[in-house]
């Protein structure tokens, strides 16, 4: 049995699936999400600063969904580049290239393992 501690409150618990928020802190997650989609609605060229200012959402937060593809950035930062070839991404970890790659390779890893 797994235990992590949760990135939000810090809490130990053992998660169902792959996660890092408790199942107490994911509702407050979504709460947060929703503020800061609301705002973006309205305000499209926020920056993180403002948003979070705005919204009472801390800048890690909206970090962390820019980081998981809940939402996406308009110019990205520095620390928002590919972590394969280094080209800017919006969401996620991968530009869609490198995202292309990694699946191909996994059903050539996949394939192979059949064929033997």
């Amino acid at each position: 049995m797994a235990l992590t501690n949760c990135v939000r409150c810090g809490k130990v618990f053992s998660p169902e699936k792959i996660t890092n928020v408790c199942p107490d802190c994911v509702q407050k997650e979504n709460e947060d999400l929703r503020k800061v989609t609301e705002y973006l609605r309205d305000y499209p060229l926020a920056n993180i600063m403002e948003v979070s200012e705005r919204t009472g959402v801390p800048a890690t937060q909206i970090f962390r969904f820019v980081k998981a593809g809940s939402l996406r950035i308009t110019a990205p930062p520095e620390a928002y580049k590919c972590r394969m070839c280094g080209k800017e991404v919006k969401k996620g970890t991968l530009c869609q290239d490198c995202m292309d790659k990694v699946k191909e390779l996994k059903e050539a890893v996949k394939k192979k393992k059949k064929n033997r």
